[in-house]
């Protein structure tokens, strides 16, 4: 069996009203038609049933028979309201949560952010892979989400594979990685990893040092002690040299004179 084409949200009023517009819609699909083969069945085998009940029963009884055809036609509304179920179930994945919409008479939305999904498993049934279908459970952190298994999701392999790339993609959030180069004249870029400096600007065709550096103090690393800073010895007070000592010279006396002039 050929998997349906996926309808598109806009102009779908069972979407569109559940979809943000800052969404952007990954899956949007109906269950399989294999939803619907139970109640059909079940339908087709009350009719045979009864319809053999009335022929076999004598013509005395047949008015008394006829009533059995009541729960035929039982049968045959319960699959006419599946049906009709079924055209208003939808499971839609956007780029921010799973969507699970279902409920005829009372309308109900199952919803789980990606970014609660942990976990997701696959299952194929003997059945499911002849006709196409599979079944998706989620598992989530944290306590159980309203939206946990899906059944019956059509075209199993190609929406795991889509999901998987949406829910363990890289987070949106992350840094940018740091530039190579100046961005612009006059501006250093950062080193990848390193320690937050002030920014050094250096004045283009200006030799020499940079106009202005932050500080020439050492920068401390986190997890570490920071460095001691080494501080001069006070001065020592120096008292004024000595003139160095010189012996005295002695003179010879003159040779005594009776008769000075």
């Amino acid at each position: 069996m050929l998997p349906e084409p996926r309808p598109s949200v806009r102009g779908n009023h069972d979407l569109s009203r559940y979809i943000l517009p800052t969404e952007r819609v990954v899956v949007a699909t109906r269950r399989h038609r294999a939803a619907l083969l139970e109640p059909a069945v079940t339908a087709v085998l009350v009719f045979l049933l009864i319809g053999a009940i009335v022929a076999v029963v004598p013509a005395s009884a047949k008015d008394a028979a006829g009533w059995l055809w009541v729960l035929w036609v039982a049968a045959l509304v319960r699959f006419l309201f599946r049906w009709v179920e079924w055209r208003h179930e939808w499971f839609v994945s956007t780029d921010k949560r799973l969507l699970l919409l279902y409920g005829l008479v009372i309308h109900k939305v199952a919803m789980m952010p990606l970014t609660k999904v942990t976990d997701m498993g696959y299952t194929r049934t003997p059945l499911g892979q002849l006709l196409g279908y599979g079944r998706f459970v989620m598992e989530s952190a944290g306590q159980d989400q309203a939206l946990r298994q899906i059944d019956y999701v059509p075209s199993p392999d190609e929406t795991y594979r889509t999901l998987c790339a949406e829910i363990f993609r890289a987070p949106t959030g992350a840094r940018p990685p740091a530039p190579e180069g100046p961005q612009a004249p006059g501006e250093v870029a950062p080193v990848p990893g390193g320690p937050t400096r002030p920014p050094v600007v250096i004045v283009p065709g200006r030799a020499g040092t940079p106009e202005h550096l932050p500080s020439t103090q050492p920068i401390p690393v986190a997890g570490s002690k920071p460095a001691p800073v080494p501080v001069a010895p006070a001065p020592v007070p120096v008292e004024p040299a000595t003139p160095p000592w010189k012996p005295t010279e002695w003179v010879r006396p003159a040779p005594y004179d009776p008769h000075p002039h």
